[in-house]
């Protein structure tokens, strides 16, 4: 018999994200929620910089960065489409890193400072570590939209949506499942050589 789990972080700050962001009519505004330290509360382990450990699919070159490596070319660019491309392919990447377990596909895309970045990391990273994982899509990007794009601000917003999708563990046995539901984040995104997301919010 399976034991009853706990809330994975990566779940409380999606479910909050998901609540707070669904909405409609004009353009949301960033809204300060208490998702990140319901993350914090639910694990007891610290946040790892997300730069720690640089993930690649395959072996760079010696003067490669290996984080750019992993980023799609469309998101490479320092243009208002490169920033919606990068903030698309993050969100994908949160979503890898929930059905293959596998926290190191965040690493390296968002700021240290990212408290919401550092929750979806910490989440993967509790799902590694119980040995379960996401079977099929449990959370996808399915428009962007860029807010503000100047010299000093870059935000982009995504609409996301979250399907309901099994949770199990190495054997394959179910032992919980994902909740559904649509929800809105605005990234503010820096760009140094790269892009890198600042901050992830929930907008509403």
């Amino acid at each position: 018999m399976v034991a009853t789990r706990r809330m994975s972080p990566y779940a409380a700050v999606l479910a909050a994200a998901l609540t707070l962001g669904a909405c409609s009519g004009a353009d949301p505004a960033p809204a300060e929620t208490g998702a990140a330290s319901t993350v914090s509360s639910s694990s007891s382990r610290a946040p790892s910089p997300t730069s720690s450990v640089p993930p690649t699919t395959a072996s760079p070159t010696t003067n490669e960065d290996p984080v750019l490596a992993k980023i799609p070319k469309e998101a490479r660019p320092e243009t208002p489409e490169g920033a919606k491309a990068f903030a698309n392919f993050y969100m994908k990447q949160v979503n890898q890193a929930f059905t293959e377990a596998e926290p190191s596909v965040l690493e390296g895309l968002a700021s240290a400072d990212c408290k919401m970045c550092k929750a979806f990391h910490e989440g993967a990273k509790d799902l590694e570590q119980r040995g379960i994982h996401h079977k099929g899509q449990s959370i996808e990007p399915t428009s962007v939209s860029v807010q503000q794009y100047d010299d000093a601000v870059r935000t982009v917003l995504v609409w996301t949506t979250q399907h309901s999708v099994p949770v199990v563990d190495e054997k394959g046995q179910k032992v919980d499942q994902t909740k559904s539901g649509k929800g809105i984040f605005l990234a503010t995104l820096t760009f140094d050589k790269r892009w890198q997301i600042q901050r992830l919010q929930v907008a509403k």
